[in-house]
């Protein structure tokens, strides 16, 4: 039981078996309890920074962009020297820009 733990653990939690592993019952038990430790913490200390970055978009809203990318566009024509971009290519631009900054 505690052998089939053990491998189950490592093998879900990414640990990874490397250079040095456990030979005894005991020595296994222990690593299943560091490694449950482990994906707790990483647990723990992720939800705190999902629920940061949630009450930050709460707080700040929803952020205009678009000047930022129109900027950004009239900006590239310098690198394309001075020949404005397709409006096909410009508007798959701006419909993923808005797809993903929506």
């Amino acid at each position: 039981m505690v052998v089939s733990c053990y491998y189950a653990l490592t093998t879900l939690s990414t640990v990874g078996y490397g250079d040095y592993y456990p030979i005894s019952n005991h020595e296994r038990f222990v690593a299943v309890i560091v490694m449950l430790g482990g994906v707790a913490f990483f647990s723990y200390i992720m939800g705190n920074f999902i629920e940061i970055i949630t009450n930050y978009e709460k707080k700040m809203g929803n952020v205009d962009l678009s000047g930022d990318l129109h900027n950004w566009l009239i900006l590239l024509t310098r690198f394309t020297n001075n020949i404005n971009l397709s409006k096909s290519l410009t508007d798959d631009i701006e419909d993923h820009f808005n797809y993903y900054w929506a």
